[in-house]
């Protein structure tokens, strides 16, 4: 009976009562709720932990990306630089060979040139000097005087003009000093040339000996000049063939200046006339026009101090007959005074 009321009891409560709420379901949904939020920080914190690991990466792609692209830069440069430098090289090292070239160009010219220069004629038998006539070589007969033969096969018997060397085969004279030396250089000079050429100069062309009055060349070689210059030769007989009288006086100079071979005794060369100074001056006295006529040359009648003097009066010397002829100034005893 009991349980039948209590059915009714049950049966007569109000529909609108609530039912009890199931507390499991509502634990499960609170529970999800926590767990969608927590979802949802979490998936914020990871996307804004993947946004700054994005940017991180970002920024050392971007710092790599600069390092690559500056290395490149650097490469590159040093590339460049170096294809420069090696440009430069093979510019400067073409510019080297092109220089070398034309040095050799030039020397190769310039050697033919001479080459040519030298060369001598061969079909013409004069020479290409203008003025210059070849001859050979028959003797020397002492430091001014040689025999020679023209192209007409005649000898001729030249006396270089300007210079005077001592003497070595004059009859009554000793060999003076340094006479055999300049008629050696002579000889050495002129057997050493290809080729002999003699120069006349304006006025005569022969002395009263028949002597070509000439300048006489080894090859381009002046042998006056050398003998000058070396101390061999005097500058002497100065007559109207003056051509190359300021070079020739050079060239004593020079040989003065330095002491020698003649030059080197003191007073050995007679610098106030002609010739040499190897013998003791002849006493000087007046003219004995008393004394009978002789066969001798006649005396002396016209007195001058030495050549310089005289030749100012008789500027071609004076024959062993003359007035004003004295033995002393015949220094080669042709019976000619200050030839």
């Amino acid at each position: 009976m009991t349980g039948l009321a209590l059915f009714f009891m049950f049966l007569a409560v109000p529909s609108d009562v609530e039912e009890p709420v199931d507390q499991t379901a509502s634990a499960d949904e609170d529970a999800e709720e926590v767990t969608v939020e927590a979802t949802e920080e979490k998936t914020e914190e990871e996307s804004k932990e993947d946004s700054e690991a994005e940017a991180e990466k970002e920024k050392e792609e971007s710092i790599e990306a600069e390092k690559e692209a500056s290395i490149e830069a650097a490469e590159k440069a040093k590339e460049e630089s170096i294809e420069a430098e090696k440009e430069a090289s093979i510019e400067a090292k073409e510019e080297s060979i092109e220089k070398a070239e034309a040095e050799k160009e030039k020397s190769i010219e310039e050697a033919e040139a001479k080459a040519e220069a030298e060369e001598e004629p061969v079909e013409e038998p004069v020479a290409s000097k203008e003025g210059l006539i070849p001859v050979s070589l028959y003797r020397v007969v002492d430091g001014d005087t040689v025999n020679v033969i023209d192209d007409s096969g005649q000898e001729l018997k030249l006396r270089l003009l300007l210079i005077d060397t001592p003497e070595t085969v004059h009859p009554n004279k000793p060999v003076e000093p340094y006479g055999k030396e300049a008629s050696a250089r002579l000889t050495e000079l002129l057997n050493a040339a290809d080729q002999l050429y003699i120069e006349y100069d304006s006025g005569d062309k022969t002395d009263h000996y028949d002597r070509h009055l000439v300048y006489l060349y080894a090859d381009d070689v002046s042998v006056h000049e050398v003998l000058l210059k070396e101390g061999l030769a005097r500058v002497g007989y100065i007559y109207e063939q003056q051509r190359y009288l300021s070079e020739f006086c050079a060239a004593e100079q020079y040989a003065k200046d330095r002491g020698l071979g003649i030059w080197s005794i003191p007073g050995y060369v007679n610098e106030g006339g002609e010739g040499f100074n190897s013998e003791e001056p002849e006493p000087t006295s007046e003219p004995a026009t008393s004394e009978p006529a002789t066969s001798e040359p006649q005396q002396t009648t016209e007195y001058f101090q030495n050549c310089t003097e005289l030749k100012k009066v008789y500027p071609d010397g004076v024959a062993s007959d003359h007035a004003a002829y004295q033995s002393k100034m015949d220094r080669d005893k042709d019976n000619w005074a200050c030839e």
